[in-house]
């Protein structure tokens, strides 16, 4: 038998934790006879504050389980903890062969068309991948010409190319699980070159230069194994045939094929117009918009740890403001933070000319001087100037425009020192900030509605309360972070197919579906792996009674 034991001081990459698992347990050291680390992560409610792990323990014969598994943190290990921290693929049986006759395309290299991609080559499906982008060597390129210069390519930016947005953030892939659709998504990971400890760590994340190396590996492995990749390919509207999809419109003709996977992502608004033109049914959606708040490490450093980190990793914060519902004037909407950075920088993020949008990014040492943090605040669908499924997109438009107006133009960003947007007063001066292009002090009441406003004011308060400093006269608003999500939702049936026109499957963050890497990923890879239950079904397997 085996036990699973948490919350064990972890001794370092070279430290041997058996001694104290036997504390723990109350046997002797020699007792221990396996150990695996299963989970480690920093306890920032310590002072000071320590790493800690979690590990499957196999005792000696001959030790008394039953008395160690009576102690706090301690239980027998089950079936359950086995699949739980599994990242080994699923089982699999015999398939048939994949039909000549179905060629699926696929629209979008973020990680849901990526994982989708994936798993159909893993099928034998010989399937091609639209994306509008450039390849990550070229789309850094143009990024940083973006970043430097203030140069624009919208068809190859922050958020179109390969790897989609998030090749181009802190690369979080947060999970407590790491089992079954899971375990093969951050299995495949690593075998693409991710850091084998994203399996064990409990905050795990890749950083913009490791998925930056990643994607060239994943995308030689899908040419390798029979996916047609075409960069700089833009999908411009869908062939509709008897009700059905059957293709789509690019610059350089009509490609037929399918069933079309769309995993473009949170920031192509023409294909949400198009697919809707084509009969793809959508609703509204709530969202969530606001601000990046920036501040010095060293201040979360030491608001978390209570001291400087010493040889911790930089600091990060999860927080939710929830204020009471009052009567008088509007109550204060909820808000969160979202997409912390540790070490990080805040970048510019758009892909339309004369509108600014920031978002959060950091490489994989996370050795910036700066932390930031969305502080987002919901917008409800009745927010909208209007009822039909693009409304939701008009309204985080006019946020763009009105910050590229504050900004000055050029792509600076408007920002608030967080002292000031709580006095009720414009800034005037504002310390250095991380954003490359600039930031121009002002009132951001200028540029974000007054909903988000009272809601943002109310969490900045309260946010100070757990981490003091926050509202500190060294904390910096730059905004304005408008899409942490979309705001439509396609609709879709338990095939994940589209309800009102087959052949079409809305997958990821583009869809409504997914809010991050992992998410993403998950929904192409169930896209895929419908496609490939309806095409190749497993054959009876003559050993499995």
């Amino acid at each position: 038998m085996a036990l699973l034991v948490t919350n064990i001081p972890w001794p370092g990459d070279d430290g041997d934790p058996r001694p104290a698992l036997a504390a723990r347990l109350g046997v002797p050291t020699a007792a221990v006879a396996e150990v695996t680390l299963l989970r480690r992560s920093v306890d920032g409610r310590r002072r000071p504050p320590r790493w800690q792990a979690n590990y499957r323990v196999q005792l000696s014969e001959g030790e008394d389980e039953a008395l160690a598994r009576r102690l706090h943190g301690v239980r027998r290990w089950t079936d359950r903890d086995q699949d739980r921290h599994r990242a080994a693929d699923p089982p699999r049986a015999p398939r048939q062969r994949w039909p000549r006759d179905v060629r699926p395309l696929i629209i979008g290299a973020g990680p849901a068309g990526l994982f989708a991609a994936l798993r159909l080559s893993e099928a034998g499906a010989p399937a091609i991948l639209l994306e509008r982008g450039a390849e990550v060597d070229a789309r850094l390129q143009d990024v940083r010409a973006f970043w430097r210069r203030g140069v624009l390519d919208p068809e190859s930016n922050v958020v179109f190319g390969e790897g989609g947005a998030g090749a181009f953030s802190d690369g979080k892939i947060y999970t407590r699980r790491r089992d079954g659709e899971l375990g093969w998504v951050f299995r495949r990971l690593v075998d693409m070159g991710a850091d084998p400890e994203i399996l064990e760590e409990g905050w795990a994340h890749l950083g913009t230069d490791r998925i930056q190396r990643i994607l060239p590996t994943l995308r030689a492995h899908l040419r390798a194994n029979g996916v047609d990749l075409r960069f700089n390919t833009a999908a411009r509207g869908f062939l509709v045939e008897g009700g059905r999809c059957v293709g789509v419109r690019l610059d350089e003709g009509e490609l037929r094929g399918g069933p079309v996977i769309v995993a473009t992502g949170h920031s192509a608004r023409d294909v949400w117009a198009a697919m809707l033109d084509a009969g793809a049914a959508a609703e509204r959606r709530p969202i969530h918009i606001g601000a990046r708040v920036e501040h010095p490490q060293r201040l979360i450093d030491e608001a978390r740890y209570g001291s400087p980190r010493g040889d911790l990793p930089p600091a990060s914060y999860r927080l939710t403001s929830n204020p009471p519902a009052r009567r008088g004037p509007p109550a204060a909407r909820r808000a969160h933070t979202f997409c912390m950075c540790p070490g990080g920088t805040v970048v510019a993020a758009t892909n339309h000319p004369e509108r600014v949008v920031v978002n959060g990014m950091s490489y994989s040492k996370r050795q910036a001087w700066w932390a930031n943090s969305a502080v987002i605040v919901e917008v409800h669908p009745d927010d909208y100037p209007g009822e039909d499924p693009l409304a939701g997109v008009r309204y985080q438009d006019a946020i763009e425009a009105r910050a590229f107006a504050a900004g000055g133009g050029g792509f600076k960003a408007p920002a608030q020192r967080v002292e000031d947007l709580l006095a009720g007063r414009a800034s005037t001066e504002l310390p250095r900030v991380s954003y490359p292009l600039g930031a121009t002090p002002c009132d951001l009441r200028a540029v974000l509605p007054e909903p988000l406003i009272i809601g943002m004011i109310a969490a900045l308060r309260h946010f100070d309360r757990r981490l003091p400093g926050f509202a500190g006269p060294e904390g910096v608003l730059i905004a304005p972070e408008t899409r942490t999500t979309a705001p439509l939702r396609f609709l879709r049936g338990p095939d994940l197919a589209s309800t009102t026109l087959p052949g079409l499957m809305p997958v990821g963050e583009g869809a409504g579906y997914a809010g991050g890497i992992v998410s993403a990923a998950l929904d192409g890879y169930r896209a895929a792996n419908a496609l490939v239950e309806r095409f190749a079904p497993r054959l009876h397997d003559p050993y499995d009674p």
